[in-house]
């Protein structure tokens, strides 16, 4: 999570974004390999950018122990992602709409990124609603093979 927010500082500096990062006191070792980690948490915080509030853009990322199993999660103040689209991003070459001309990639980020997370015995999931931005929360298991404690939301049981 360090690396990836500092290897994104200046792209948010440049947008005069604030970022807020919260870590526990003592940050776990995954079971996962840390370049593909970094990988989906650079996309992620991409994106983040690429979809904040461009007036005050404001992006928050969280670490925490849940159970038996590390959540993740990036949060960005946006225009969200409709409910129609949340089911698509997932799927490669497909994107999401940003109401401008820009250019937005090539759809396989998030599907990359899902692949990775699941690969590692977890689960990538986006919660989002219309004008509230959209949270990109992804859970791993402590320990290798804990993936059986796992639901289909991580979003929603890692909260709980």
């Amino acid at each position: 999570v360090e690396r990836a927010v500092a290897t994104t500082a200046e792209v948010f500096r440049e947008r005069a974004a604030q970022v807020h990062v919260q870590l526990p006191d003592a940050v776990p070792l995954l079971h996962a390999d840390p370049d593909r980690i970094l990988q989906v948490m650079l996309n992620l915080l991409s994106n983040a950018a690429k979809f904040m509030a461009k007036e005050s853009g404001r992006v928050e990322i969280h670490l925490r122990k849940r159970k038996d199993m590390y959540k993740v999660s990036v949060a960005d103040n946006g225009r969200g992602i409709p409910l129609e689209l949340q089911p698509v991003i997932f799927q490669k070459f497909r994107q999401g709409i940003d109401g401008s001309a820009n250019p937005m990639g090539t759809g396989l980020g998030l599907p990359i990124s899902r692949e990775i997370i699941e690969h590692f015995g977890g689960r990538l999931a986006v919660k989002s609603a219309p004008e509230k931005g959209a949270i990109f929360s992804f859970v791993l298991p402590c320990s290798p093979g804990g993936s059986d404690i796992l639901s289909d939301n991580p979003v929603e049981e890692a909260d709980t």
